[in-house]
């Protein structure tokens, strides 16, 4: 029996390939052809050939795997003249038929070569096709003019603020006071960050109405930039696509719509961005926040945000931000930034005062160099290996073309081949990556002595405290009475206990190796309960801060008083 193929190709009217198959399938087989290959696609027929998979696919046939191509009508096939004549002449070389079942066109001859009738018929119905998908473009564009001069909406997708009714665009009014909200905390001088944070704590809820992301500075940005909100919504159109050596070119058309803001703010905002552009004067900006990114609760686990508290800006627990499903009602609270901030950098700026974290730097690096040495070593022998396998392609090449392995063989040859080299580059490029952090590592100054001749600046300050903490780690007892645990990246730690209440307002900061932190907030209820009272060990032999009698266990409270005694506190600024 001869074998056939179908293409398939739907319109965004008629989203069903079953009736197409259904009677291709009868077709072919009334003309004696058996069907082996079916094509689907939902590309247009107005995109050129080249862009289209499954066509692209089909063009790799020829006369060995098929006689003959049935499909429903010529505009299925392309709706360009210049590529449906291509396509036809294409597999009319190849010697591969073409059946049109709609007007019951064939493409070739008995003989296998091109019916002349059939070639003019063909080219007049390729023209009125293309020309049927230009008007059709045409039309479509007339509708959405005539759209727009009635009224409807600009755009199909409804900026926060607005909802789009009845193919209308109306003010959503509880969307439209945050979106005031975000203009005047920019004019006065808030950055985008800043409202990202207010948006998210308020809970404010997305456009999408997702409860799995959050606002970012990024979409605030865009909101902030967006003429709609005063009145004017743009509308960008391409009207000549690029090349290699030339932009687009746009056309911008702007459509009234009910405003939210008054334009003055809406200029007033973009001056500011101006601003921010173009001059050096950053005093307005906000100060960075030195341990935004590394602030940790360690009850809950999620990652202290930014937040206002009465016009003082503060760390808040994360939990605020989780979603319903994620909340777990974390009580950790809230303390402020300048505070958190100061005492953790006191804290990174007295870790060159102790032997200890010489002696860690040092033999980090030297570890480091080891399995650098190693992760080279094992490098090594695998680009050996890949370059075995390149060889072992290269003779399967060379049997097949002596005749020592059919084509079957050859292909599960190389195939075998290819997946084991496929293999042995992902660990390539695992370890390359393991190499890139160790050298970085390894060539890491830990020294940063301009830290005891100057003052930094605050993004000074934030540099250090990324380059040396992996985590802080934050631990509530009161309100006022907390634990911050700074995890360096070289592997020490140290205990921050502080206690911000307004008579005592103190603080204190032990190595965690001298006074070793239980962590009784993560363990099980009923343990908790065995440790009560047991926050903190102290043992004799590591006893670097007090007398000998001093050791074992002890609550926060009983080791704040031991820090008391010994002249360990230290007044918060």
């Amino acid at each position: 029996m001869k074998k056939a193929a179908i293409y398939l190709r739907v319109s965004t009217t008629d989203q069903n390939y079953e009736r197409q198959e259904v009677e291709l399938r009868l077709l072919a087989n009334g003309f004696g052809y058996e069907i082996t290959k079916v094509f689907e696609e939902k590309a247009s027929g107005v995109l050129d050939m080249d862009t289209r998979e499954q066509l692209t696919e089909m063009r790799k046939l020829t006369s060995d795997d098929v006689d003959k191509i049935f499909v429903w009508d010529i505009s299925r096939l392309s709706r360009k003249a210049s590529d449906f004549i291509a396509l036809v002449n294409e597999f009319a070389e190849k010697g591969v038929c073409i059946h049109f079942k709609d007007k019951n066109i064939i493409t070739l001859d008995d003989d296998g070569k091109i019916s002349g009738v059939a070639s003019i018929y063909l080219y007049m119905l390729g023209v009125f096709a293309q020309m049927d998908a230009e008007n059709l473009k045409s039309k479509f564009k007339s509708g959405k003019e005539n759209a727009l001069r009635k009224g409807h909406s600009y755009t199909n997708n409804a900026p926060f603020g607005y909802d789009i009714i009845d193919k209308y665009l109306y003010v959503n009014e509880l969307e439209a006071e945050s979106v005031k909200l975000a203009f005047d905390l920019f004019h006065s001088g808030k950055d985008t960050q800043y409202i990202a944070d207010i948006f998210n704590s308020k809970n404010i809820p997305l456009k999408s109405g997702k409860t799995n992301i959050i606002w970012v500075k990024g979409t605030i940005y865009q909101m902030l930039k967006n003429p709609v909100y005063y009145g004017k919504g743009k509308l960008e159109s391409i009207t000549k696509k690029a090349t290699a050596t030339t932009p687009a070119e746009k056309s911008v058309r702007y459509f009234d719509v009910d405003a939210i803001i008054e334009k003055n703010l809406f200029d007033a905002v973009q001056e500011r961005f101006t601003i921010n552009i173009n001059s050096g004067d950053k005093s307005k900006a906000v100060d960075p926040a030195i341990l935004r990114g590394i602030l940790k609760c360690g009850q809950c686990n999620k990652y202290y945000v930014l937040g206002n508290n009465n016009g003082v800006r503060v760390y808040k627990d994360g939990d605020i931000r989780a979603n319903i499903n994620n909340k777990v009602g974390c009580k950790n609270g809230s303390f402020t930034i300048t505070m958190a901030d100061n005492l953790v950098w006191t804290a990174i700026k007295g870790i060159y005062e102790y032997d200890s974290f010489k002696k860690k730097c040092v033999d980090d690096k030297e570890q480091s160099k080891l399995e650098l040495i190693k992760n080279e070593t094992t490098l090594t022998e695998l680009n050996k290996n890949i370059t075995d396998l390149d060889n072992q392609i290269s003779k399967v090449n060379t049997g097949y073309a002596k005749g020592f392995y059919n084509d079957a063989d050859a292909l599960e040859q190389k195939h075998r081949i290819t997946t084991e080299k496929d293999r042995f580059n992902k660990i390539i490029t695992e370890i390359q990556s393991k190499i890139i952090l160790l050298n970085d590592r390894i060539n890491s100054e830990f020294e940063f002595d301009y830290l005891k001749t100057r003052e930094l600046s605050l993004e000074e300050k934030k540099q250090v405290c990324n380059s040396l903490i992996e985590v802080v780690n934050v631990y509530r007892y009161t309100d006022y009475i907390k634990l911050m645990q700074v995890k360096l990246k070289v592997g020490l730690t140290f205990n921050i206990l502080f206690n911000s209440q307004y008579k005592v307002n103190s603080y204190c900061i032990i190595d965690d190796d001298d006074v070793t932190f239980n962590n009784i907030f993560n363990a099980p209820e009923e343990v908790r309960e065995i440790l009560k009272g047991k926050d903190f060990t102290v043992t004799s032999s590591n006893n670097k801060l007090f007398n000998d009698e001093v050791f074992g266990e002890y609550s926060y409270t009983d080791i704040w008083e031991i820090m008391k005694k010994y002249n360990y506190l230290k007044k918060i600024d």
